[in-house]
């Protein structure tokens, strides 16, 4: 009885663990990156590792909002959201773009918010800087 009641308790935080991550597609963790075709994102707001290695949020998939600038920069790029809270896009080894933030060891996440800011938090380090009014979006 014990035993059953044991692998009930780890299956019940197993789910959890992998229904809390499957809820979390607005959102990423430092250690995570975006690979090329990648996306998170919230309603109409998609943040997305394109394969021109541009780093781009848009609005219904159509609109860009905010782009990190470095389309043709680099080949198989991907977004990494580094343990010390520094969101880069890298082609391989290179870095190629960085939201210049250094929080040192923090666990941080990136969210991509239902006003379409992408903000980096562990405190408002970083923002795309993108808040869209309700009007603006009708």
């Amino acid at each position: 009885m014990a035993r059953a009641i044991d692998v009930i308790s780890t299956l019940a935080i197993l789910s959890l663990f992998l229904f809390n991550n499957a809820i979390a597609e607005d959102m990423l963790f430092s250690g995570e990156s975006l690979a090329t075709g990648a996306f998170v994102e919230n309603g109409p707001y998609r943040f997305i590792m394109q394969t021109d290695c541009n780093l781009v949020l848009y609005i219904n998939k159509t609109k860009a909002l905010w782009a990190s600038g470095t389309n043709g920069r680099g080949t198989a790029c991907r977004a990494v959201f580094q343990n010390n809270c520094n969101l880069v896009v890298v082609s391989g080894s290179e870095t190629v773009w960085s939201s210049n933030i250094s929080r040192g060891g923090n666990s941080c996440r990136l969210i991509v918010q239902g006003d379409g800011n992408v903000v980096i938090y562990g405190a408002a380090l970083w923002a795309t800087n993108t808040v869209q009014s309700k009007r603006r979006l009708l």
